[in-house]
């Protein structure tokens, strides 16, 4: 089903092995005797409302630290989602089109005087639709500076023994995004390139376009488009917040106050830790 899976069986051992060399750089940072972080445990819900024949879906992650050192963080993220069923539809009635969940245990560590971050995670991803439990290992690669950040996620999935009931196949998934300040206080511009792909439906390579605005710290919205020639041209428009809502007086030594966020919050936040099956759109915004 998957297309070319050695490649992203390579790609996830290539996260693994950088989450112990980070996992080595963590112990090394416990040695300069500063106190540790202490950020504790982060809240962010999600709205994502895509164009009528799409779906809504709501999302909940909750980060918590299992271990935390003066420049490291050992992290577990674990989130639940629901997709309402598109508001156009012929199909069935019920109000919930599918449902779902995520867990990933991730690393990250901070460098160049607490002024950018890297990190890297490994997890499980499932969806259940139309009677169907579908099924992916993720993990995903970040590199955060005040400047840019990139991130790097992938998606293996195996099929469930029932899919030929519902007629879906999930797609493996590769996506790069990179978010860059526009100049304007508060606005991104984030954009992304994708490959999915599966024996059954092909493959295609996609591009998005998103903004995102932020609003103090912890607010934002996003503003998406993306095209690819499974799909063709889907949208999204995202609201987002983030809790505790943190300020930048209260920010621990050690941590520039405008990487907090982002070094506190869920994992490859891109929407690939919810499955693209070969029949709905991808998932766009943050």
């Amino acid at each position: 089903m998957i297309r070319n899976p050695v490649r992203s069986f390579q790609m996830i051992g290539l996260t693994t092995g950088l989450m112990l060399a980070l996992g080595k750089g963590a112990t090394a940072g416990e040695a300069t005797g500063r106190e540790a972080l202490r950020l504790g445990s982060t809240q962010m819900v999600k709205l994502v409302v895509p164009q009528p024949l799409a779906s809504n879906r709501l999302e909940y992650d909750y980060v918590h630290p299992l271990h935390e050192s003066s420049s490291s963080r050992i992290f577990v993220d674990t989130k639940v989602f629901a997709q309402q069923k598109p508001l156009i539809d012929s199909g069935n009635s019920a109000f919930i089109d599918s449902y779902g969940q995520s867990v990933r245990v991730g690393i990250r560590n901070l460098f160049n005087d607490g002024n950018a971050f890297r990190g890297a995670s490994i997890g499980y991803d499932s969806l259940q639709k139309d009677g169907a439990y579908f099924q992916q290992i993720g993990g995903a690669i970040e590199y955060t500076k005040q400047s840019y950040q990139l991130v790097l996620t992938a998606g293996i999935p195996f099929s469930p023994p029932n899919a030929q009931l519902t007629g879906s196949t999930p797609l493996a998934s590769v996506n790069l995004q990179l978010s860059l300040p526009t100049g304007y206080p508060g606005l991104d511009v984030q954009p992304r390139i994708y490959y999915v792909g599966s024996d059954k439906s092909g493959s295609a390579v996609g591009g998005q376009l998103q903004f995102t605005y932020t609003f103090s710290g912890s607010w934002s919205a996003t503003l998406a488009s993306n095209y690819d020639v499974l799909t063709g041209v889907s949208g999204s428009l995202t609201f987002q917040v983030l809790l505790p809502q943190r300020r930048g007086r209260l920010s621990p030594q050690g941590i520039n106050p405008d990487l907090v966020y982002g070094f506190s919050g869920a994992v490859g936040n891109n929407g690939s830790r919810v499955i693209r099956l070969d029949n709905v759109p991808a998932s766009s915004g943050n």
